[in-house]
């Protein structure tokens, strides 16, 4: 007989879903299940193991249940026994899934398993001429898998770009792939088998706005085609393509074309209040969350944004959830003008990906900006310039942008601490137009607040001398 977990899974259920309070201990379960006995780590440990192989298990059978891979295994059997009339309908039933399209990129793959047990079907009944299409469709799926596979790996090579050193350029998978003609392939298909084409469109279009930060006419035919089809494809179809888009317009945000920014935002939301987050049983990642918050914040959506970190901070994984509420927290409090509230909570988000280093840094700069700390500022500056160099593992356009943010923000200051020359702000402003600047928006404003200072100014000397 087996072991009863009713109490342990009561006793867990009180923590779900974020299993991260204090109170969730070995000690206190222990208790729990045994009250008044000596703890013994050993028994708990194996009550903890027992119930972690029953989900694995629990986890298995609900993979098996899924109906076209339930009907192949039945039809194998079916027809190893020679039971046709049971055969017949699972047939029928398989026959309408392999003829509707994909719903995904992995179902082509799926299918070629379900093909080859619907052949041993036309095998065994010796049903040889439509054995022979069946072939035809598995040569198909497997060149639509294909074709969307090497997409979906080209795409992560460019992604990935972001984060690490290697040129993978010169390996011999991509030189294979680099001599295909893929355009060719998909005009093909698109004229042969549109009711299939429009995923492998799709993922053409992904691969090809990755390659070209400045093809805004594939981008927005990709965007169109990804929004119009939402209910065409499954729903993790659905948000991999959306998040692909947002992902294109963080790259573009990085290239200095802000102009994305409200694309990327709008991205967002849809993933938000589609539930798309939502039925993920994934932690959220750290770093959708970090793009959403600054970015609504940076479209002055507040309100919003603080429903957001309410919402999803607890989805966040359990060892980086409070560091990421406080990185969530300072950008708020800044966007608000409680500049200590903000410092308080940036030196307490002690994130290690670089990415949120620099963040912290350029945000504390801000701070000490807006706080008039000068002399701290500038030897954090320094500080900021020093960890930009040594950085080795991150595109080198983020850090090329923080670098002139740095740049730009020492002129500022020497200006407002010296000759606050009308001139010179000038001068410094028309030299930001064309640059690609971290935080420009935040530069050109300080910029703009010292004019109408000036102005100001200039107004009170002429009213005293008349």
């Amino acid at each position: 007989m087996g072991r009863n977990y009713d109490g342990l899974l009561n006793f867990l259920s009180n923590y779900h879903p974020e299993f991260d309070s204090d109170e969730l201990t070995k000690e206190n379960i222990y208790k729990k299940l045994y009250p008044g006995k000596k703890f013994k780590e050993s028994v708990i440990n194996t009550v903890l193991s027992g119930l972690n192989q029953l989900c694995e298990e629990f986890f298995i059978n609900q993979d098996f249940r899924n109906d076209q891979q339930r009907d192949m295994r039945l039809l194998r059997q079916y027809c190893k026994r020679g039971y046709k009339p049971k055969a017949d309908k699972i047939i029928s039933r398989l026959e309408k899934f392999i003829d509707r399209p994909a719903g995904n990129g992995l179902e082509y793959f799926k299918r070629m398993e379900i093909l080859d047990a619907m052949d041993t079907y036309y095998t065994s009944h010796d049903n040889r001429s439509i054995r022979n299409q069946h072939l035809i469709k598995s040569l198909l799926n497997l060149d639509y898998y294909f074709i969307i596979q090497s997409l979906i790996f080209k795409k992560e090579l460019y992604s990935g770009k972001l984060y690490t050193e290697n040129k993978p350029d010169d390996t011999l998978p991509v030189k294979i792939y680099n001599e295909i003609n893929f355009e060719k392939l998909i005009e093909l298909i698109e004229k042969e088998d549109p009711e299939n084409s429009l995923l492998l469109s799709i993922y053409f279009l992904i691969v090809k706005t990755y390659s070209d930060k400045f093809d805004d006419i594939n981008y927005n035919k990709l965007r169109e085609l990804i929004i119009e089809n939402l209910k065409v494809f499954d729903f993790d179809t659905c948000k991999y393509l959306l998040l692909n888009l947002q992902l294109i317009n963080t790259i573009r945000l990085n290239e200095g074309r802000n102009e994305y920014e409200k694309e990327f935002y709008e991205i967002s939301k849809i993933l938000i209040e589609g539930k798309f987050y939502d039925r993920d049983e994934n932690w959220f990642r750290a770093s959708h969350f970090r793009s959403i918050v600054k970015t609504g914040i940076s479209m002055g959506d507040i309100e919003y944004i603080e429903q957001f970190i309410k919402n999803y901070a607890r989805r966040l994984e359990p060892n980086l959830r409070t560091q990421l509420k406080h990185f969530a927290h300072a950008n708020v409090f800044f966007a608000k003008k409680m500049y200590n509230e903000a410092l308080y909570n940036i030196l307490r988000a002690e994130l290690n990906n670089t990415l949120y280093k620099i963040d912290s840094r350029r945000l504390t700069a801000k701070i000490y900006y807006e706080t008039n700390s000068i002399e701290n500022l500038q030897s954090y500056l320094d500080a900021f310039s020093h960890f930009l160099k040594n950085i080795r593992t991150i595109d080198e356009t983020i850090v090329n942008r923080n670098k002139r943010f740095i740049k730009y923000l020492k002129k500022l200051i020497r200006i407002k601490e010296t000759t606050r020359d009308q001139y010179e702000l000038n001068l410094l402003e028309n030299s930001m137009v064309n640059e690609n600047i971290s935080e420009k928006n935040w530069l050109m404003k300080k910029i703009s607040e010292m004019n109408i200072d000036n102005d100001k100014k200039s107004v009170n000397n002429l009213a005293i001398s008349n």
